[in-house]
């Protein structure tokens, strides 16, 4: 059982979709309800940005700047961060985007959910490379960790209230995810499935809400590493650095006693033995 160092002071209410940003060499993530992204730069310290109501993921776009999920929709941002568009997908005050990723194709895709946690109230959208938005999935109640294979093959999502991590057959030419079925099932004692990254083996990190912890789950389903933390909350995670052997992790001070614990809502370092897979960009 291996064990995280915390590599800043508390730096975000609620730390969320964490991306390594492997041209300026720096981790970014949000400050979701803040609406902030955040970055820890390379000597330590830490800088945020005000984007919007809600940011809910980040990503790097393949021709500069960066595409941020926002409350209801998707903004594209330049390398200075003004914002050159949004594309709004639904207007519901009730509803906000929540967690998402890039497939290897350059289409970024994330879920929404109710503020009220509402049970099926979310669905899951894509953003393509023409700033056109689609919906994938409907139905969901908290979207999280979506993931591809190495070979582009299989998608992982997760639906964070079922405690279940769904793989999917890939359409790569559509951005279709189909045939669903369970890929690994976490207990409700031991936390539910949030944020996630994936290794060149096809590991699966699993961050643990609730379980004060990272689970890497290999390619068959199988358990074999869990990274301890001192906070409740962990959020999500995503490799980066030299090598991309550094499992970065985000935590949350939501619903926690903040008194009783000081890490919540800081970030988190575990040097692992994987290597992991650079996550994809935007191609628009």
């Amino acid at each position: 059982m291996a064990h995280a160092e915390q590599i800043t002071d508390r730096c975000s209410y609620h730390g969320e979709g964490p991306f390594w940003d492997e041209q300026r060499s720096r981790l970014r993530f949000v400050d979701m309800l803040a609406g902030d992204v955040v970055t820890l730069l390379p000597n330590g310290r830490v800088t945020r940005r005000h984007v919007d109501d809600i940011a809910a993921v980040i990503r790097a776009r393949d021709d500069g700047g960066y595409v941020v999920a926002v409350e209801r929709g998707f903004a594209l941002l330049d390398a200075d961060w003004n914002r050159e568009a949004t594309v709004q997908v639904f207007d519901s005050p009730e509803i906000r985007m929540n967690e998402g990723g890039c497939d290897p194709q350059g289409r970024l895709y994330c879920g929404s959910m109710a503020y009220a946690a509402t049970p099926g109230a979310g669905a899951l959208y894509r953003l393509d490379p023409d700033r056109t938005a689609r919906t994938v999935l409907t139905g969901v109640s908290i979207p999280n960790g979506l993931q591809w294979s190495a070979d582009g093959a299989r998608a992982f999502h997760t639906d964070t209230t079922t405690g279940i991590v769904a793989v999917y057959d890939f359409d790569a030419d559509q951005g279709l995810l189909l045939d669903p079925r369970p890929f690994i099932t976490i207990d409700a004692a031991d936390g539910a499935p949030d944020g996630c990254a994936i290794d060149d083996e096809d590991g699966l990190w699993i961050a643990l809400w609730g379980g004060a912890g990272v689970r890497r789950y290999d390619s068959t389903g199988a358990l074999t590493e869990v990274i301890e933390l001192p906070t409740t909350n962990v959020t999500a995670c995503t490799f980066g650095g030299p090598g991309s052997s550094d499992l970065y992790i985000t935590t949350s001070m939501e619903n926690v006693d903040a008194d009783a614990e000081p890490a919540a809502g800081a970030i988190f370092l575990a040097p692992v033995e994987a290597r992991g897979v650079a996550q994809h960009g935007f191609a628009g």
